[in-house]
């Protein structure tokens, strides 16, 4: 395919994305977006596993996954701001850094979301098990429970199919309900501690090291997974009134703000207090010995039975909601998938999306999305604590990308001044390292199951064009265009130099974890610590000079924002005068 071909692909995607990205979100439908993916099932858990790692400072694990994760969202927001695309995360690399590196971003998404999917499904299930205790095993699922969390998967799925605008209304209903339950949980329990004689836990910190593995580990990341939500519909945000931007901003930084402030709390509820039980009165886990939320365990021992019904039907209803937004999420994230032609061509438009077509987009990258999830479910045995591992790491991974972006993008970012183009570099740097230190402290058992699915999501979707190609009956119902074959080229190839940049540096990492993992015999964990900064800051430097270099080739086709109430109203005024 010629460039000149290539350029009109694309500019023939951007218009059929155009007609799909509808200016109908408001701050209250993003709200509900990043809300609904934050508050899923990882609260219901979280605090108890937290503790079980880093003890009594367990709510530090909080704080800094809070803190990282309002870096991160600085540079994402900056750069979905100042480019707003709806599918940006994979189509922002794909401007900056060329379809190799794309590809690696897009895999680990899929299966980040897949995982997500599988994990909300498996959590709903748990939130039965008090009820029905036969539907989980020993170690994982009964037959019964795999048809469950398998029928939860099918009807996630499916509420997803219903027309955006009810779907939008229905899961922002359905987050404000769900997370006013652990909101109301909180002063209800401690004031309930305090007078029904619940008395203080001596338990001590594990030190800062397990705090730093319980952000990853215990599931610390994972429970503020789905801020980021809002900024895959940027292409759909309201500019009318206060502005794209600022509505961005409230959504993900006001729910990055509250989760935190309520994690820490719900932690302090845990952490802090111990139930003192009755012989004659033992909580529901005691009674069928099954995962019941430890929350619900403490409101029925303090009498509060309301509030324990409250939180149960909370530990299904909080993980379906979490489900909804992560299957909205995924079908814009692979419609730019297709777009690009890194995938089936037949996803990228939404135009489709009925069940009376013969290519129904959506329900075919849900279906597809469903049959991941389900291979991700069997592989970890049905258990959830690999799940939310591989899912954190894959998060930051992802998460990382943008800043290497918003730094190689910053000449074709028009809005910014030198002064705070200086500060978001800065800022970038800064959280590309940070998320070097957190996969490092999460150690090298979730650090190879989550490199290892990245990898083979990468390997498939590299490999399935160059099969299309070579056997006829794939290639009838499999269309994408071959990348692979700028590897030949790597050596002027600057997109071929990035992903192998790209490659190195996440090899890299995993040996550092791995000479850092206490059970390898190395106790020099600092010191390894120090060199995995160093890695990050050059692998950084790295990947922003061959984006840059890749940019200078190839024009990056970026979507314009618009400018803020204020400046628009100075140009009018400069016009007019």
């Amino acid at each position: 395919m010629s460039v000149q071909e290539a350029r009109r692909g694309s500019g023939q995607a951007v218009r059929i994305e155009d007609e799909d990205e509808q200016r109908r979100l408001s701050v209250y439908h993003l709200v509900g977006l990043a809300a609904g993916g934050v508050f899923g099932s990882g609260w219901l858990m979280g605090a108890q596993e937290a503790y079980q790692q880093a003890g009594s400072s367990a709510w530090l694990a909080w704080l800094v996954g809070g803190g990282l994760m309002l870096v991160m969202a600085w540079v994402m927001v900056e750069l979905s701001t100042a480019a707003p695309k709806t599918g940006g995360l994979i189509f922002l690399p794909l401007q900056s850094s060329g379809p190799l590196v794309a590809t690696v971003i897009a895999a680990g998404l899929w299966i980040f979301y897949a995982i997500n999917s599988a994990s909300e499904a498996l959590a709903m299930t748990q939130g039965l098990s008090w009820k029905f205790p036969w539907l989980l095993a020993d170690h994982g699922l009964t037959l019964m429970g795999w048809g469950y969390a398998l029928a939860f998967m099918m009807v996630i799925s499916a509420v997803n199919l219903i027309a955006p605008r009810l779907l939008f209304r229905f899961s922002t209903g359905l987050t404000l309900a769900k997370v006013a339950i652990p909101i109301m949980a909180v002063p209800l329990l401690l004031t309930s501690a305090l007078h029904h004689g619940i008395v203080q836990s001596t338990a001590r910190g594990h030190g800062y090291g397990a705090v730093l593995a319980a952000v990853v580990d215990s599931g610390v990341i994972y429970a503020y997974v789905g801020f980021q939500a809002p900024l895959e519909f940027a292409g759909n945000i309201k500019r009318r009134g206060i502005g794209e931007a600022a509505r961005l901003r409230w959504a993900v930084f006001g729910t990055i703000a509250a989760s935190t402030a309520l994690y820490i709390a719900l932690q302090v509820v845990f952490s802090k207090y111990q139930i003192l039980r009755q012989p004659h009165a033992p909580s529901a886990s005691q009674t069928t010995g099954r995962s019941d939320s430890p929350f619900v365990d403490f409101a029925f021992a303090a009498n509060l039975n309301v509030l324990g019904w409250l939180l149960r039907i909370d530990a299904v209803a909080s993980p379906f909601g979490a489900g909804l937004v992560f299957g909205q999420s995924v079908t814009r994230e692979v419609a730019a998938l297709s777009r690009a032609h890194l995938t089936h061509r037949g996803l990228q438009s939404a135009r489709k999306a009925s069940l009376r077509q013969r290519y129904d987009v959506y329900w075919l990258i849900l279906l597809v999305d469903f049959f991941i999830g389900a291979i991700v479910l069997r592989l970890a045995g049905g258990n959830r604590a690999p799940l939310t591992a591989v899912t954190g790491i894959l998060t930051l991974i992802i998460y990382a990308f943008p800043a290497v972006v918003l730094v190689s993008l910053r000449s074709n970012l028009g809005l910014y001044s030198a002064r705070r183009r200086t500060v978001h570099e800065g800022v970038a740097r800064v959280s590309f390292t940070l998320i070097a230190l957190i996969l490092y402290g999460a150690g090298w058992a979730s650090m190879w199951r989550a490199m290892t699915s990245l990898a083979a999501g990468s390997i498939l979707l590299l490999v399935l064009p160059v099969l299309s190609r070579r056997l006829p009956v794939l290639g009838r119902v499999y269309d994408a265009k071959e990348h692979m074959t700028l590897l030949r080229h790597w050596r002027t190839s600057a997109a071929a130099q990035a992903a192998i940049w790209l490659t190195a540096y996440l090899g890299a990492l995993m040996l550092l974890t791995l000479l850092g993992n206490s059970s390898v015999g190395t106790h020099r964990e600092f010191a390894v610590g120090v060199l995995v900064v160093a890695v990050a800051l050059g692998a950084f430097e790295a990947l922003v000079r061959t984006s840059r270099q890749h940019v200078g080739k190839e024009a990056p086709l970026l979507p314009a924002p618009t400018p803020a109430p204020a400046a628009a109203a100075a140009r009018t005024n400069e016009a007019s005068g």
